[in-house]
């Protein structure tokens, strides 16, 4: 079975006709490390499935400070997404923390495959599910959770990524300073 037919089975059953087709709309596309698939401004039109590398989505205020929403590795699917459902310009930089491929789809070319296939709907409908359970989940540990219960679970939910993630990276995703963050790995390393 091929890898990504495997990744995608996790959501639904897919057969592997439908699948070749959903495969054959896939373009790769090669970033090196630090290079932008999205920036703010470009028209969203694809969505991508990443096959090797990480990158992060964050934005940039006017004073030029950024903020991590979000990291993804292989496996996982990656668009600035509402500015893809609404149609819009990104806000969003989409970046390569490593040399990364990626496959990625034409929305509207996807959709019109979608249109004859119930197995791609419900994929579909399954890739937005995953994707506001994650926001939801993200939106509880901000509210619940102790900055250093957040970084806790970011080490476990990425360890295979910590390594390749520059801590004011992984910092602002959690929301705190680096400063902050280097006190609370202070802390858990004496723990140890």
């Amino acid at each position: 079975m091929h890898p990504l037919l495997a990744r995608i089975t996790t959501m639904g059953p897919l057969a592997e006709a439908t699948f070749a087709r959903f495969l054959k709309l896939g373009q790769e596309r090669t970033l090196a490390r630090h290079a932008c698939w999205s920036q703010p401004g470009d028209a969203v039109t694809e969505f991508a499935i990443v096959q090797s590398g990480l990158v992060r989505h964050y934005y940039v205020d006017a004073k030029g400070r950024e903020s991590v929403k979000a990291f993804r590795g292989p496996g996982e699917f990656s668009a600035a997404y509402a500015e893809l459902i609404q149609r819009r310009p990104s806000r969003t930089f989409i970046q390569a923390l490593l040399p990364t491929r990626l496959l990625a789809f034409n929305l509207d070319a996807f959709e019109a495959l979608a249109a004859d296939s119930l197995e791609l709907q419900r994929l579909a409908r399954r890739i937005v599910e995953q994707h506001f359970v994650s926001k939801e989940q993200r939106e509880y540990e901000f509210l619940q959770l102790s900055a250093e219960a957040r970084y806790q679970r970011f080490c476990e939910e990425r360890p295979e990524h910590l390594a390749h993630i520059p801590q004011h990276q992984v910092a602002s995703y959690i929301g705190i300073t680096p400063v902050a963050l280097s006190r609370i790995r202070a802390r858990l390393a004496k723990r140890r």
